[in-house]
């Protein structure tokens, strides 16, 4: 069998609708990436840096925390993701995905699952303080290790218009969290087309991931060249393929879990059809974006600027870097899907 990357992408999915089933068996599939894989040569010190700064600021308390944070491989997320930028960008980059990921298990997913959504709205707000500068003392280590990512930010930032572009896609994720949460609490599955609004939103990707391309790899795009349609475009595609990678690769976990929405859920519903359908039908959305991303990020690669070059680039190691760690990565059970079925754990969100 080829490799994934080699591999041609698949037709789409048939639109027959079928009875959805009540017991979901569905195995994590292999998605196609044209993008082969990189990897930074620092990853050893990204991961322990990663492990060093989660001791800090308390998210490793116990000999087991650590244990289960180092099966999650957030350091090699960040060496996958940047593999070609600068030691200290890709360090960032995987202590930002910690400080996402487990607040966003914490507030946004455990505290409406437990009736505490003022909990979320009480950490919107601190959070919104944290990103414009405010200098109050924080109420707690979630906070305190944002001050830190964002002072770091604030001091890598070639410009200041890239810490403005941080702030207002954090302020954008922050408000479709309280989305999110609203409809789990009230109960209600999001249609499709809402569940797509939501998700340009919070999967950050524009906003902020790919802002820290530009700080990892020396590459600032000025505001007219970051504007430009045609890499706007290409900006969306990338972002919403990661999206529905991590829809798809998580989702499947996530059918065990009572009540939870993702993209597969929300496929099923909108197509009336089988969960195994609406998973292809995933799988073609997904496979579909990094097509595009493939094709609009050509000519860009060769228009002559470094900047952009690198930039795009870069996107391509994101989508590619985030397959490979969801599919081997401690968080998502690929392999045992059904495991944690009452609903996220620690580290396993």
């Amino acid at each position: 069998m080829k490799p994934a990357h080699q591999r041609e992408r698949p037709a789409a999915p048939p639109t027959r609708p079928t009875p959805r089933p009540t017991e979901p068996r569905l195995a994590v599939p292999e998605l196609w990436c044209p993008v082969p894989p990189a990897r930074h040569p620092g990853e050893a010190e990204i991961t322990e840096r990663t492990i060093a700064w989660m001791r800090r600021y308390g998210y490793i308390a116990t000999p087991a925390d650590e244990v289960a944070a180092r099966a999650v491989q957030f350091g090699e997320l960040g060496a996958l993701t940047h593999p070609h930028g600068s030691l200290e960008g890709a360090v960032l980059a995987a202590q930002l995905m910690v400080w996402l990921f487990l607040q966003d298990d914490r507030f946004a997913e455990q505290a409406p699952a437990q009736g505490r959504i003022e909990d979320l709205a009480d950490h919107i707000l601190w959070s919104q303080r944290v990103l414009q500068g405010a200098r109050d003392p924080v109420p707690e280590p979630y906070l305190e290790a944002l001050v830190d990512l964002r002072t770091r930010v604030t001091h890598m930032a070639a410009h200041h218009e890239q810490v403005e572009r941080i702030t207002d896609g954090f302020n954008r994720y922050l408000g479709a969290a309280a989305a999110e949460a609203i409809y789990r609490t009230k109960g209600i599955v999001p249609d499709l087309d809402q569940y797509l609004r939501l998700r340009e939103s919070t999967i950050l990707m524009r906003g902020m991931c790919f802002v820290l391309i530009e700080l990892a790899e020396d590459c600032y795009l000025p505001g007219p060249l970051w504007a430009r349609p045609d890499v706007r475009s290409c900006e969306q595609a990338a972002a919403r393929a990661v999206a529905y990678t991590n829809d798809i690769i998580s989702g499947v976990r996530e059918l065990h879990w009572p009540d939870h929405t993702n993209l597969i859920t929300v496929l099923a519903q909108h197509f009336r059809c089988s969960l195994q359908e609406a998973l292809d039908r995933a799988v073609h959305m997904c496979e579909s974006q990094i097509s595009l991303y493939d094709r609009l990020s050509r000519p860009l690669l060769t228009e002559g600027d470094a900047r952009l070059s690198r930039y795009v680039r870069g996107m391509g190691a994101w989508i590619r870097g985030n397959v490979d760690w969801s599919m081997t990565c401690g968080r998502y059970h690929v392999t045992t899907p059904g495991r944690g079925g009452g609903g996220p754990g620690l580290f396993e969100g």
